[in-house]
């Protein structure tokens, strides 16, 4: 179940709540008992992590034209020669 946060227009107070997703939201302050109530859009936090995020084990977000080449320290290799050609 998703936190919620909430702020009243009528004295400011906030509150966080733990509701599910099909929960009507809240509409009355617990401070100034008005039905002032307005649900707060932040962030989430969902961290996608694992293979099966992206389907595979390759990195998405990785350059692939920089790692064909070979990095200037190892220019003078004798594998730097033949993995250009």
């Amino acid at each position: 179940m998703p936190f919620y946060e909430y702020r009243c227009s009528n004295c400011g107070h906030s509150l966080t709540k733990l509701q599910s997703m099909s929960a009507p939201a809240l509409k009355t302050c617990p401070e100034c008992h008005q039905d002032t109530l307005v649900k707060l859009i932040s962030a989430s936090n969902c961290d996608l992590k694992g293979v099966g995020v992206f389907g595979s084990s390759k990195n998405p977000f990785a350059n692939e034209s920089s790692a064909s080449k070979p990095s200037p320290s190892c220019a003078s290799c004798p594998h730097a020669a033949s993995s250009q050609a």
